[in-house]
């Protein structure tokens, strides 16, 4: 680095702005700044690449057009925009809300965030994609980077040296788009603390499931310990009870991606939920696979594949106390597939990634037509649909619930998450919600590494399958909104972590994917421990690395707070506050069996100073109880885009009617006095239970 050309000595600041195209910036800048080389912040093992001077960035938006002046840097992690003038507000409101804020700066991008890369015309009138593996013009007039969470960002290198231009774009199209998960920055080289959260990988992890549950007849199986069943299962699965380690090895071969049926939640009563793949190989696909075999030998093969799926659908019969027929949901048949929603998701982004003020004014005038033409709310709205059908089945019917497709990797995980979140109280609270995800989409195999795109050989396979989840739960946010122990700004955080290289959780196609991945880096980096962050670290991770000193509350520290607070919902917790006024209920608060206690040791983790993270995963699981189950309107109506997410970097949102706007305004975020009123009834219920224990009021 040492090597790097350092600019010359400025005696006063001066704005490289375009006056043809841009007009002053309208904020104070500081006329001198102390000398010194711009550097971007590093992480333990982050190299810089390449990095180009005196280039200019700006939002495609502004109405005023205008830029702001740095040094852009590419490392082996992100794009980092390094810059002496003051930080733009919506910048770091949305950085301030990120789960990567302790990773990356304000201006700072993770390489894995980056959908295309655009190269502009000096009058920005033309604009050509860039590929990694195209040649490059001899001069670039800018770069336009289109991110994954639908945000641009555009850079100017105007008054950029010749040849740095090159050098950055080339970096970037090579180490943003490479060929292997394993090319990319995950991990940066010391360890997360405990995020509290079982990774589904462990027999005891499953088991505790199956006891809180109280789900008969099913039990764990550890004969996929080396990924010799199934490489995209983990190495532990719940299958019925009935079923031998033999028989279960011959049934997987029967099965796409050798998915046999996994158990995934269950109730009291014995009905189960069950992922399933469909046969293997299809009927179609036997017709090309087994040309050269007589007709007599295909029908065989399905014959025997057929019977393997009838078998397993009467094991899952047979685990039902009462034997009732389970209700099977096809998911290839009745909901959109994989390419329809990709296209509705391209339609979307298309929507609200506007190049200028024009096309966006031009989109706006028909933003809600466009939206209902993408028909993303459709599939939204069919997810919601069949999940309560099947949480329908279960609740009222008592039946048992195979949900089917392909490999069962894909929409299986979206309902499936969806009937755990309608009908267990456990999956709305932080934890509960951490555990699902962790259960169904991390360790059950969900590919996020093919549907988010990570690698250039994942283009064909893309689908944002993760975000329809969380607009779907977002959607049941709107409808009860005191329901939920989090808020849907915690679900828009999500989805910009899923294309953080250093959130382990959504990198990686499988369980064994991410072994592997780790493995191969270990190998390359023998004396450099491997280190790779479950994303619900966030909760208890220090803003400050190993070695770093720190006096007093840090203002990241202060920042992470607040946005905490944005993630808990505020009305989830006094509602729980509230329960307690009920009658009897304050005496009942140090009786471990009762409710009381189990409410207030929650108010305590979510409130109070003692830990870190907002639950106590060392509490007592509470039996599952489906008295309190939640329904959703499915139609369009009653659904609503979610702005949040897809109009986060809009500078200028579109257009909204005064009814809407209000009703945009009473789900915003609570203010600090709501939150201020909160702690005040915590401190009163504390200190009434202090005295109430001191004076042997309570028993």
């Amino acid at each position: 680095m040492s090597s790097y050309r350092r600019s010359k000595p400025p005696g006063g600041f001066k704005a490289y702005v375009d006056f043809v195209e841009f007009e002053e910036r309208p904020i104070d800048v500081p006329e001198e700044i102390e000398y010194g080389k711009a550097e971007p912040q590093l992480l333990p093992g982050e190299i810089v690449i390449a990095e180009a001077n005196n280039v200019l960035k700006f939002a495609p938006l502004k109405t005023n057009k205008t830029g702001i002046s740095g040094t852009l840097f590419i490392t082996n992690f992100k794009v980092s925009f390094v810059t002496s003038l003051p930080v733009d507000s919506k910048e770091a409101e949305m950085h301030d809300k990120s789960l990567q804020s302790h990773f990356l700066g304000v201006h700072d991008v993770c390489l894995s965030e980056v959908d295309m890369v655009n190269q502009f015309s000096e009058g920005f009138t033309k604009k050509k994609r860039l590929f990694y593996n195209a040649p490059l013009p001899p001069r670039l007039s800018g770069l336009q980077l289109v991110l994954k969470n639908l945000r641009m960002i555009n850079f100017s290198f105007k008054f950029t040296p010749a040849g740095e231009d090159l050098r950055v774009a080339q970096a970037l199209l090579h180490h943003a788009f490479p060929p292997s998960i394993d090319h990319l920055f995950l991990s940066c080289g010391y360890p997360p603390p405990p995020p509290g959260i079982p990774d589904f990988c462990m027999a005891q992890d499953w088991e505790r499931e199956l006891q809180r549950t109280r789900c008969p007849n099913w039990r764990v199986s550890k004969h996929n310990e080396f990924f010799n069943l199934c490489s995209s299962l983990p190495t532990v699965v719940v299958v019925p009870r009935d079923l031998l380690d033999a028989q279960l090895e011959q049934a997987a071969q029967h099965f796409q991606g050798t998915r046999p049926p996994v158990w995934c939640w269950g109730s009291l009563a014995g009905a189960a939920l069950v992922r399933m793949a469909q046969i293997s190989p299809s009927i179609t696909d036997k017709m090309s696979v087994t040309k050269s075999m007589g007709t007599l030998k295909r029908r065989k093969l399905e014959e025997v594949s057929q019977q393997q799926e009838n078998r397993m659908m009467g094991l899952v019969h047979r685990c039902h106390p009462k034997k009732l027929q389970p209700t099977i949901l096809d998911l290839d048949q009745i909901l959109p597939s994989l390419k329809d929603i990709q296209i509705s998701y391209i339609k979307l982004r298309e929507l609200h990634t506007p190049d200028d003020p024009s096309q966006f004014w031009e989109q706006d005038r028909h933003y809600y037509s466009r939206w209902e033409s993408s028909r993303w709310l459709s599939h939204v709205s069919k997810c919601l649909d069949v999940a309560q059908s099947a949480a329908t089945a279960i609740l009222h019917h008592n039946s048992s619930v195979i949900l089917q497709e392909s490999e069962g990797r894909d929409l299986s995980a979206i309902i499936s998450s969806l009937v755990q979140l309608l009908l267990d109280p456990q999956a709305r609270t932080m934890r509960g919600f951490h555990c699902l995800i962790q259960k169904e989409w991390v360790s059950l195999g969900h590919p996020f590494s093919a549907r988010l795109g990570h690698t250039r050989n994942d283009v064909e396979e893309q689908c944002p399958l993760w975000l329809l989840f969380l607009d779907c739960v977002y959607q049941v946010s709107v409808q009860h909104p005191s329901s939920l122990e989090f808020t849907s700004e915690y679900l828009v955080a999500l989805w910009h972590a899923a294309h953080c290289s250093l959130h382990s959780s959504f990198m990686f196609n499988s369980v064994n994917a991410r072994h592997t991945a780790s493995a191969v880096l270990q190998r390359e980096n023998p004396h450099q421990p491997i280190y790779l962050r479950p994303v619900w670290s966030w909760w208890a991770e220090s803003y400050n690395p190993p070695g770093k000193k720190q006096n007093g509350p840090s203002e990241d520290n202060l920042k992470r707070s607040s946005s905490r607070e944005a993630f808990l919902n505020v009305h989830y917790i006094q509602n729980l506050m509230e329960s307690l006024s009920a009658s009897g209920a304050f005496r009942r608060i140090s009786d471990p069996l009762s409710s009381a206690y189990h409410t207030w040791h929650r108010i305590e983790s979510l409130l109070g100073g003692a830990g870190s993270l907002p639950f106590d995963s060392t509490a007592t699981v509470v039996p599952l109880q489906l008295d309190a189950s939640l329904r959703v309107d499915v139609t369009w109506s009653s659904l609503k885009p979610w702005q949040d997410c897809f109009c986060a970097w809009v500078s200028e949102p579109a257009t909204l009617t005064l009814n809407e706007l209000e009703s945009t305004l009473k789900r915003s975020s609570p203010t600090s006095q709501h939150w201020k009123h909160l702690y005040q009834m915590y401190n009163t219920l504390k200190n009434h239970l202090s005295e109430g224990l001191t004076n042997g009021v309570i028993a």
